[in-house]
């Protein structure tokens, strides 16, 4: 059995067990409390997501900016961004989150982003922060 892998056995067993548990623990059980966090994220990052691309438009090379997008945006990994662009996984990581030198992180696009958002108020972030940080608060 080449193909076979014990992680995945399957154990017969009757509906009426199985009917017997209860939802609470059932592995995708979700609360209404982390409903509310779930759409408290999901609401953030659909209202900062303007300013973020417009940053990255702005402010990332064109090689940054498209290996950002296909690793958060269309969640490829690495490898298959560094497939796709005809690139090394290391230089796809370094376009992503830097390298170290002399002790120190340098370069990345990641690093560069949050730079500029800690360096530059921008309101449609925090704005945004302070919606999220009260949804979660009132769903605690």
């Amino acid at each position: 059995m080449s193909g076979f892998n014990s992680d995945f056995w399957e154990i017969p067993t009757s509906s009426k067990y199985l009917e017997n548990v209860p939802s609470e623990r059932n592995l995708w059980f979700e609360t209404e409390q982390d409903r509310e966090r779930r759409y408290a994220l999901q609401d953030f990052f659909q209202s900062v997501l303007p300013a973020i691309n417009a940053l990255i438009e702005k402010h990332l090379t064109d090689r940054q900016r498209d290996i950002l997008r296909l690793y958060y945006f269309k969640g490829m990994t690495q490898v298959e961004i560094a497939e796709t662009l005809s690139l090394t996984q290391s230089t796809v990581s370094r376009h992503l989150f830097g390298t170290t030198r002399a002790g120190k992180k340098v370069g990345g696009a990641i690093a560069k982003l949050r730079k500029l958002l800690e360096k530059n108020d921008y309101q449609e972030v925090s704005c945004a922060l302070k919606a999220l940080e009260g949804r979660m608060k009132q769903a605690s």
